[in-house]
Parts: C-alpha cells; sequence; structure tokens
C-alpha cells in the first residue's frame, strides 16, 4: 500500500509505502531469547523498490568496520573509515528489486550473519506476511519461531 500526496509544486508523491513482509528470526547466539521481528521501514522498501540501494557487500564491509572497533580505542565514539564509508555513494546502484527481493537483501543486511550464513539444525529467519504476525503483544516474550 503506497501512501499518495501532491508536493508544493503539483507532482504526484509517494509518501511511504507501507511493508507487506517482515522478518521473524532467532538469534544462534542467544536462543534462549524471544523470537525477534525486524519491521523494515516504508522508505527503506520504497528506496529498494527504486533501485536506490548499493551492493549488499558495501554494508558489510561497514558491518566489519565496526566490528574491529572497540569502545576503549576509540574513545567511547565510532567513526567509519571514510573511504569505507563514502563506498555507499559511490558504487553503481543494484537496480530496481521486488518487495520479495528487498526483504532477501535486508536479511543479509540487517540479520546477524551467523542466521543465514551457517548452517543449523532449523531455520533462524522466516519472512513472513504481515498478517502472520500477531496484532495482540500481551504475550509477547513466550513467541517462538514455528518451523
Amino acid at each position: 500500500m503506497t501512501h499518495l500526496i501532491f508536493g508544493v509544486s503539483g507532482r504526484l508523491m509517494h509518501l511511504n509505502t507501507i511493508p507487506n513482509y517482515y522478518v521473524i528470526y532467532d538469534d544462534p547466539d542467544h536462543l534462549d531469547e524471544p523470537t525477534k521481528i525486524l519491521i523494515p521501514s516504508g522508505k527503506w522498501i520504497k528506496r529498494a523498490m527504486d533501485g536506490e540501494l548499493p551492493p549488499i557487500w558495501v554494508w558489510w564491509d561497514l558491518q566489519d568496520d565496526e566490528a574491529k572497533s572497540t569502545v576503549a580505542e576509540s574513545g567511547g565514539t565510532f567513526v567509519h573509515d571514510k573511504e569505507r564509508y563514502s563506498r555507499q555513494g559511490l558504487h553503481p546502484r543494484i537496480g530496481k528489486l521486488t518487495e520479495e527481493q528487498a526483504m532477501e537483501y535486508l536479511c543479509l543486511k540487517d540479520l546477524p550473519r551467523k542466521c543465514w550464513a551457517q548452517e543449523h539444525n532449523r531455520p533462524m529467519f522466516k519472512i513472513v506476511k504481515k498478517n502472520q504476525i500477531p496484532s495482540d503483544r500481551t504475550f509477547r516474550n513466550a513467541w517462538e519461531m514455528v518451523v
């Protein structure tokens, strides 16, 4: 679903794309914790569907940069390597994605790598339709991902 408005110039503008899919996942390092939900931003989904995203390895480089840093060596703040950070805008875009492809890209980008890069005895994540997630969050901490 997309909300439409007319801008000051009279042009039709897409305000936000409401995602139809969510990702549920279990973190392999914290299996005792409840199942987590990743809800993508509508603006991010729109960018993906418009073909505005860099190749996935650009994000992985930034994550590796963050993983190497420690709070002690940075004095409490973290600053990305300027060359790696600037790659976000320099690389050619990967092209337009469907919403399903955007969700797969998001899993590779935002889920812990152990969820998808290592083999487990059960799936660690699922891409599900929004209406498959209970709207009642009363017993949220008891949720489990059923295979």
